[in-house]
C-alpha cells in the first residue's frame, strides 16, 4: 500500500503523474466517463489516479498499468509518465509477482529445503544398491515362478476398468485463457511462486498456461477474458472490472 502522506510535491525531482493525466485529458476534449468506457477502468479509480492516490487501483502494479493505458489515450509518453510515478512512490520496475504479492495480489513465494551433500550421497548410494539388488531378485523371481502352477487371474469387473480409466488421466493443469471483451492485466504464478506471465491481454488473445501441480491467476479485468480448465468451458469468470484471484489444479474445472 502506498502511504500517501510520504508523497511531496515541492521537491523538484517529482512531478504530480495525476496532474499530467488530468490535463492531458481535458485537453483532448475527453471525459472521465469517455476515458473508462474506452479502458474498462472504473471513473472512481480514474479519478483517483489524477488526483495521485493509487489504493483503489489495487496496488502499485495495477496503478501502473492503469496509468500507462490511459497515458496512450491522451497522448502522453506512457514510458516517460511511468517512470514519474515510480520516481512518486519510491518503486523501481520489479517483477510483476513481487508487487502482486506485496499488494496481496498473489500467494507469498514458498521457500524449499536445501539438500545437503550428505543427503545427496546417501541418495546416491541406495540408487547404487538398488541396481545391485534388483537384478538378484528379479533372477530369483524368475526361477520361482518356473516352479509354481499357473494361476488364471479372475476377469476385471467395469469398476476395476473405470478406476484404470481415472488412474491413466493426465495428471496436468491447462487452462486456456482468451480474451473477449476489451484488455485486463493478468498475473500467473505456478505452485513454487514462480512467475509463469504478467502482462497485458487484449480481445481476440489466447493464451495456454500448463503445470503439473497448480496455477495461481490474478485476473485485473474478469469480465474481459473467457476460460477453459482442463478442457471444461467455465466462460467470463466474473463482471467488467472486478478482480479476481484464482487457483486451479489437476482434474479442476471449477474456480479454486
Amino acid at each position: 500500500m502506498i502511504n500517501e502522506t510520504e508523497v511531496n510535491f515541492e521537491s523538484p525531482e517529482l512531478v504530480s503523474v495525476g496532474l499530467q493525466l488530468r490535463s492531458a485529458r481535458e485537453a483532448s476534449g475527453l471525459s472521465i466517463e469517455a476515458i473508462a468506457d474506452q479502458t474498462f477502468i472504473r471513473p472512481e479509480v480514474i479519478r483517483d489516479l489524477e488526483s495521485d492516490h493509487f489504493d483503489s487501483a489495487g496496488g502499485i502494479a495495477y496503478a501502473r498499468g492503469h496509468i500507462r493505458t490511459i497515458a496512450k489515450i491522451v497522448h502522453l509518453d506512457a514510458d516517460a509518465l511511468v517512470q514519474d510515478f515510480e520516481r512518486l512512490t519510491g518503486e523501481t520496475n520489479r517483477p510483476m509477482i513481487d508487487l502482486l504479492t506485496e499488494n496481496n495480489a498473489t500467494s507469498p513465494r514458498r521457500e524449499f529445503p536445501k539438500l545437503s551433500y550428505k543427503a545427496m550421497s546417501g541418495v546416491a548410494a541406495a540408487v547404487v544398491l538398488g541396481l545391485i539388488l534388483i537384478p538378484a531378485i528379479g533372477s530369483f523371481t524368475h526361477s520361482s515362478s518356473k516352479k509354481s502352477p499357473a494361476v488364471i487371474a479372475p476377469q476385471a469387473s467395469s469398476d476395476a476398468g473405470d478406476l484404470t480409466a481415472v488412474a491413466t488421466k493426465s495428471s496436468d493443469v491447462a487452462v486456456i485463457l482468451t480474451g473477449v471483451n476489451g484488455q485486463t492485466w493478468v498475473g500467473v504464478t505456478d505452485a513454487s511462486g514462480n512467475q509463469i506471465f504478467s502482462g497485458r491481454v487484449r480481445q481476440g488473445e489466447v493464451k495456454t498456461f500448463n503445470d503439473n501441480q497448480l496455477l495461481y491467476f490474478v485476473i485485473g479485468n474478469a469480465g474481459a477474458v473467457n476460460l477453459r480448465v482442463n478442457g471444461k468451458d467455465l466462460g467470463t469468470p466474473g463482471a467488467v472490472g472486478e478482480v479476481l484471484h484464482l487457483q486451479f489444479g489437476p482434474g479442476q474445472s471449477s474456480q479454486g
